[in-house]
């Protein structure tokens, strides 16, 4: 499978082990972030995401243990029609320490990987037709 990338910085982007599942995103720019703080963290980088695929992006292992860094919507999915010019991969990251974050210009600040994925047809019903188990949390905590 080949994927077309336009990356501001010019550097192609690669799995640093053979068995790595996910590649990395490195900061376009020096980012800020004062305590409680969240922002946009912009890679500079258009992924054209391969039909039949989705790109999610997350966090790295070390992001909130070197940095103290959350993102804000748990991952991102990146749609296959998200792929102009200006359609950056960007990651929404919020400060979790007392004091300011900086990240530098060419950190490693995310991860990528390529999934692939159905279409089902929906069907709208009026039940389900099985047994209901009685809602969110009805599992119990053991």
């Amino acid at each position: 499978m080949k994927v077309r990338i336009k990356n501001s910085t010019g550097k192609a982007l690669e799995y640093k082990t053979p068995g790595a599942c996910a590649f990395d995103f490195e900061s376009l720019e020096k980012v800020v972030f004062e305590p409680g703080e969240w922002k946009l963290v912009d890679t500079g980088t258009v992924i054209a995401t391969p039909e039949g695929y989705c790109l999610v992006i997350a966090p790295r292992s070390g992001t909130f243990k070197n940095y103290g860094l959350m993102q804000v919507n748990s991952i991102g999915i990146i749609d296959q029609d998200y792929c102009g010019d200006n359609d950056t991969v960007k990651f929404a990251y919020i400060n979790m320490r007392k004091e300011p974050v900086v990240i530098e210009k060419g950190e490693r600040i995310g991860q990528g990987m390529f999934v692939k994925i159905e279409k089902p047809e929906f069907e709208l019903v009026e039940s389900m037709g099985g047994s209901d188990r009685g809602g969110f949390g009805t599992t119990g905590v053991k």
